[in-house]
């Protein structure tokens, strides 16, 4: 049953996808893995980038949300209810018809999901059918008596449909909150999108475009205040800038959230290469050269001081 679970509630995050050019080659290094320099680069960079977006808190939202699919995992909903066989999934394209435990694995690990509608059976021998994933979470909580994953907020509500970006740059329509939120690629919106705020005067429809004004609603909401005293980058990379990654692959970033995105795609074991020279601005407009990863090391670390 936790299998069920896992490959239909999963949810997960992160914004867009960018192209790949070679204008200034550099040689791949041998052996990235076992370089500390080239780690103490990715994680300056990486500081570097999560400074220099915004607060992008539609990027957290779809990362709570991959939390919460943890949860999930680990919850003993056997002993609330059975699914009865058969059943059909679907792995978007086709369909398969599960008629016992052993298939049900078959087709889970194949990448297969459950669909709707869908009988179950309650532990005092109720038999249910569920029409959709709203009902299927719900009857789940209901049984354990704990909220599993809470799709409002406090202060407002999505207006489907909307589109989102996905990791390979697509834009795709959600049409309730649960597509929204089980997008497994999802990492930002694809603005505008429309809200609906509830204010002394009733109702209001808000039309958001950018994620500066989607973090304004949503700390706003939340009563988050903005950080004063938090760490500054005092440079900014001049761009675009080309990175050599471990495996090869060359890539142009052109702007601040073409590299956060890079960055975030990274597993904790890839690597990349920046390509030199690349020029940073300080805060003063003073235009520096950077030819080495240790020019590079020496720049942030002349931040802090």
């Amino acid at each position: 049953m936790k299998k069920i679970l896992k490959f239909s509630l999963i949810l997960a995050l992160a914004v867009f996808t960018f192209s790949c050019s070679n204008d200034n080659t550099d040689v791949i290094p041998e052996d990235p893995q076992g370089s500390e320099t080239n780690a103490l680069i990715k994680a300056n960079l990486n500081t570097y980038a999560q400074n220099a977006v915004s607060t992008n808190q539609a990027q957290s939202m779809f990362e709570n949300n991959e939390e919460n699919s943890e949860i999930v995992d680990d919850f003993p909903i056997e002993s609330c209810f059975t699914i009865n066989f058969p059943y059909t999934v679907t792995n978007g394209n086709t369909t398969g018809t599960v008629n016992n435990e052993a298939e049900a694995e078959n087709f889970f690990n194949a990448g297969y999901t459950i669909a709707f509608p869908l009988d179950i059976t309650l532990t005092d021998g109720t038999v249910i059918t569920l029409a959709n994933e709203f009902e299927f979470i719900e009857i789940i909580e209901d049984c354990l008596d704990e909220e599993i994953i809470s799709f409002g907020n406090d202060c407002f509500e999505f207006n489907f449909p909307l589109s989102v970006i996905t990791e390979d740059g697509n834009s795709v329509v959600v049409n309730d909150e649960f597509e929204l939120f089980s997008l497994e690629t999802a990492v930002g919106f694809d603005y505008p999108i429309s809200v609906t705020t509830e204010t002394e005067n009733g109702a209001v429809v808000v039309t958001i475009n950018n994620d500066d004004e989607f973090d304004d609603l949503y700390n706003e909401c939340y009563d988050i205040d903005d950080c004063d005293d938090c760490y500054e980058n005092c440079f900014e990379i001049v761009y675009p800038i080309t990175l050599v990654q471990d495996n090869g692959t060359i890539v142009t970033v052109n702007d601040d959230d073409e590299f956060f995105t890079f960055l975030s795609g990274l597993g904790e074991n890839d690597f990349f290469t920046p390509t030199y020279p690349m020029n940073i601005e300080y805060e003063d407009g003073t235009l520096a050269t950077i030819n080495s990863d240790d020019e590079l090391e020496a720049a942030f670390d002349a931040c802090d001081d």
